[in-house]
């Protein structure tokens, strides 16, 4: 019998809270009383995560499985559940149980209306502060620097029909940025407001560094700025020096001024130093966004997997 309703689900290391938030799912799930299919991707997991879902995927059949051969990171996890989905409807979920299942019946309603996407906004968050001021200054200089209209404070916690699963298994990007490349697509899309919780258990997988590099990662992805914020710089620095230049000239012919100043000349040469690194950084990661496209990796390879009787097509790990 097809989906109706296919719910995805990243996995690394969860054992602690995965048996309680896939009963959760579950129960939401069976209030539609209609087809779905709950897909866990087990990214490489240390713990007994996969034998929790092999456990109960032999007592709820519409528990399916995906295990990597190792940790290939959650939005690789979330693309891989997306290329092997069969639901006309299609929610992404983190399985720490911030994002609370039992939303997903509204959400999937609001779908069903029309709605190309529904993503959910986060109202409150319980992180601490020193991430939230990171999160909301991300959130406002991405939106700032890529040409699409980009919601604040909404995460992967989405749901989106067939057409933007079949838009998104199209693509072959190597470090796909999920939430981005949903609001690329444009069509007809509307948040829902909720309250992010705590996590059940465990500790977050997502630390500072990655933090820091999944935004490096969104921003060069969908923006050219980084590139012409170093144009504009070089531009302005260049009229800076001339009409520096020609100030200094003047004042010696007019004045017979000695310019004096090692100590500003050193510290000129080292901000200048410095500004080049930083220059030269953000070409080599444009830089190496291409390398990494180029090589044509694929995004996952399995070891095993559950219940799912249909393979993606023959390019789904390009």
């Amino acid at each position: 019998m097809k989906c109706v309703y296919s719910v995805i689900l990243p996995v690394f290391n969860e054992e602690s809270c995965l048996e309680d938030i896939l009963r959760r799912v579950l129960h939401s799930l069976d209030s539609l009383q209609e087809p779905y299919e709950i897909i866990c991707i087990d990214d490489g997991s240390t713990d007994s995560s996969w034998d929790i879902i092999q456990s109960l995927h032999k007592e709820f059949p519409h528990i399916k499985g995906i295990k990597f051969l190792r940790n290939f990171g959650h939005q690789n996890a979330f693309y891989a559940g997306i290329k092997y989905c069969t639901g006309e409807y299609i929610a992404l979920l983190d399985a720490d149980g911030q994002d609370p299942p039992e939303i997903l019946p509204q959400f999937f309603a609001k779908c069903r209306e029309g709605y190309d996407v529904v993503y959910a906004i986060r109202e409150k968050r319980k992180e601490i502060i020193f991430k939230r001021v990171c999160y909301a200054l991300f959130y406002r200089f991405y939106k700032f620097i890529v040409p699409f209209n980009v919601p604040i404070n909404s995460g992967d916690f989405s749901v989106f029909n067939r057409n933007v699963a079949d838009f998104l298994c199209s693509l072959y990007e190597k470090e796909p940025f999920l939430r981005g490349l949903r609001s690329w697509y444009g069509g007809k899309q509307i948040g829902i407001q909720y309250e992010r919780h705590k996590r059940l258990a465990g500790k977050p997988k997502y630390t500072l560094t990655k933090l820091i590099l999944l935004a490096i990662n969104a921003s060069i992805t969908f923006s050219k700025i980084p590139l012409r914020f170093i144009s504009v710089t070089g531009i302005l620095l260049s009229l800076l020096s001339i009409v520096c230049g020609i100030y200094l000239v003047l004042r010696e012919m007019l004045t017979g001024a000695d310019i004096l100043g090692w100590s500003s000349t050193s510290t000129l040469i080292v901000f200048f130093g410095g500004l080049q690194l930083f220059v030269l950084g953000i070409i080599g990661e444009y830089i190496g966004n291409i390398f990494d496209e180029v090589k044509n990796r694929p995004h996952f390879l399995i070891d095993q997997s559950l219940g799912l009787s249909t393979r993606p097509p023959a390019d789904s790990n390009r």
